[in-house]
């Protein structure tokens, strides 16, 4: 009696361990499905960026008397698109504890990034705040990367980080505009293109599959 007792106690441990699997397997497997994307984000703010920063570096080059046009132009498209994701944001019907976290996440790296921009009109120098910029995008490469095990992102996050010791290195604000849109160029949009063309592989995969059936 004492050893069926025992067998049946080791059997239900064994079930209960497999279940235990079983629901940590889905829970990460809805999680990576949260922060799974298409890689248009990355190519969308990516080539803004890498655009004001070209036309920056230009505008300095033929001495306008509007340096930062390109940026102007930049914030108002960032605030109208973030306004419209904001407005046109679907709850999600499968929340899990990592895809809070990563919101609020973006929603503490926007708070930092429009501080930093704010400081750089008023107390902190361009060249100083172009650094601080790429250093917390290299920041949001890294978790989103982490996050997808994608590694191209994390090799932009170093990039990144090594694109804002140059520009604190540098001390001439037109080379700044250079680094920044090199680093954007390998950090978002070189990225986001790859997460495009996978994306693109697995829905046809999926698609093929389910014609199959």
């Amino acid at each position: 009696m004492i050893n069926e007792n025992e067998n049946l106690i080791n059997e239900e441990e064994k079930l209960s361990n497999q279940q235990s699997l079983e629901i940590i397997h889905k829970m990460i497997s809805q999680a990576r499905n949260q922060v799974t994307n298409d890689g248009n984000e990355w190519i969308i703010w990516g080539t803004l960026i890498f655009l004001a920063s070209v036309t920056t570096y230009i505008l300095i080059e033929i001495q306008y008397s509007v340096t930062f046009l390109g940026w102007n132009i930049f914030g108002l498209i960032a605030i109208l698109m973030l306004s419209y994701r904001l407005i046109k944001r679907k709850p999600s019907q499968v929340r899990t504890y990592l895809g809070d976290l990563l919101k609020l996440f973006d929603v503490g790296f926007i708070i930092c990034m429009l501080i930093i921009i704010f400081s750089i009109n008023v107390a902190v120098s361009p060249n100083a705040g172009f650094g601080y910029l790429l250093m917390i995008y290299a920041f949001l490469m890294l978790i989103q990367g982490g996050a997808m095990k994608f590694k191209p992102l994390i090799i932009g996050a170093v990039i990144n980080w090594i694109g804002a010791l140059a520009i604190f290195y540098n001390k001439e604000f037109k080379y700044d505009m250079l680094i920044t849109a090199g680093a954007v160029l390998f950090g978002y949009i070189i990225p986001g293109l790859i997460l495009r063309s996978q994306s693109r592989k697995s829905k046809k995969i999926t698609t093929g599959d389910n014609n199959g059936v």
